[in-house]
């Protein structure tokens, strides 16, 4: 790969690799993944009670989900160069606490403005978080897991839903939304001051000041980070459609909110074991590119089916535990190519925070579009129109890239 003096300058961290890998620290960091991750998942649960006290309509409510990805969507490819200048380290520290101090802050929103307001400064800070996390998890892994452990973040964002969807109901019915926004606080808090205390890893720092938008362009404005983003956009406009809405989908069926929770939360987890096994196959020599693709084959086999009335509900949720498991795949194989797509090593956190910007694109659109299709069609039984684009997108997107990867 080329290694033009215009993009790269030199980054604020540069990771090394440990002499073994640190397992305790590398579980400090997917915990600190996940926490963060929970404050996507703990819209969904909450959507009702939400539209109840402040009287939010079902695409009104659908915004309160995907307002945390405003930010991600426009400003992540430069999270990313910010991350480089403060360090990795400081960087996901004061994440985890402007994250806790947005959620407090979103706790006590009279207005429907003051939420979703304060879930876009979540949504800030929570990539800042994402982007970080990732460059200390490669200088706490040996030189034998640097393919492994970078792969294994991919599961913090199904694992911080599923908690979120499965702890949810009892503090809900309890406490109500606004006391679950400061239970989120209080254990953000918490894991900020475990990652503070806790000895960050060996990184070479290299002080740079932040790039102008033509240089931040230019970095990540080639083929492979432009096919891994449109992959990612695609997989998680999907992913977030379907997962947002599964608690009311199952409610609708006549499942009660607590089960409708804990199978919402098992289909979250199933998200999870795909990363899991995606990491593994990366590991064993697995073409990337043949994963991402296969995954976006059995996401539109599943995206067809999931709203068919026609089907029992059974068989739509065994469609929905495919999608979520198949779709798992993607960011574990995304996270474990991206080094190698980055333009080069000086630029790879800007790439990081360009493909996690589309990422936050699909999570942004994803789930208002369903809702609009839903609003038009009253119900959801043509959201498979948003669905199936997406997933042929990217599979052709992931076919593109074997000739680059």
């Amino acid at each position: 790969m080329s290694t033009s003096p215009v993009i790269g300058a030199q980054p604020a961290a540069v990771a090394i690799p440990a002499a073994a890998t640190r397992w305790a620290y590398v579980s400090l960091l997917l915990a600190c993944g996940i926490g963060a991750a929970m404050q996507v998942g703990k819209v969904p649960p909450a959507l009702g009670f939400v539209q109840r006290d402040l009287h939010l309509g079902l695409v009104a409510g659908a915004w309160v989900i995907s307002m945390f990805s405003v930010v991600g969507a426009t400003l992540g490819c430069l999270a990313g160069s910010i991350v480089d200048r403060m360090g990795a380290h400081r960087a996901a520290c004061g994440g985890l606490f402007c994250i806790a101090a947005a959620s407090l802050g979103g706790s006590v929103a009279q207005l429907p403005w003051a939420l979703l307001a304060s879930r876009a400064l979540e949504g800030m800070a929570f990539v800042m978080v994402v982007v970080a996390i990732p460059s200390l998890l490669v200088a706490s892994a040996s030189e034998s897991d640097l393919r492994f452990v970078p792969a294994l973040w991919g599961i913090y964002m199904p694992t911080g839903m599923a908690v979120s969807l499965a702890s949810a109901q009892p503090i809900l019915h309890a406490f109500g939304w606004r006391a679950l926004w400061q239970v989120d606080a209080t254990v953000l808090v918490l894991l900020g001051i475990a990652l503070l205390l806790a000895p960050a890893p060996s990184l070479v720092l290299r002080g740079r000041a932040l790039p102008s938008l033509r240089e931040l362009l230019r970095s990540v404005w080639h083929a492979g980070p432009v096919l891994l983003g449109l992959i990612f956009a695609c997989y998680t406009g999907q992913y977030m459609a379907v997962m947002s809405f599964l608690p009311t989908l199952l409610q609708i069926q006549g499942t009660t909110a607590r089960a409708a929770g804990l199978l919402s939360a098992l289909a979250v987890m199933a998200n999870a074991a795909g990363n899991l096994a995606g990491g593994a196959l990366v590991a064993r020599g697995a073409r990337p590119w043949r994963l991402m693709s296969a995954a976006c084959l059995a996401m539109l086999i599943a995206g067809a089916g999931i709203y068919l009335y026609a089907f029992p509900p059974t068989l739509r949720y065994l469609l929905v535990m495919l999608l979520s498991a198949a779709g798992g795949l993607i960011p574990a194989a995304i996270f474990a190519l991206l080094p190698r797509i980055a333009r080069d090593r000086q630029s790879t956190a800007t790439t990081m925070g360009f493909v996690v910007q589309c990422s936050h694109v699909g999570q942004l659109a994803g789930p208002p579009a369903v809702a609009a299709v839903a609003a038009a069609a009253g119900g959801f039984q043509l959201s498979a129109l948003v669905l199936m684009p997406c997933a042929v997108g990217g599979w052709f997107a992931a076919r593109a890239l074997r000739r680059i990867s």
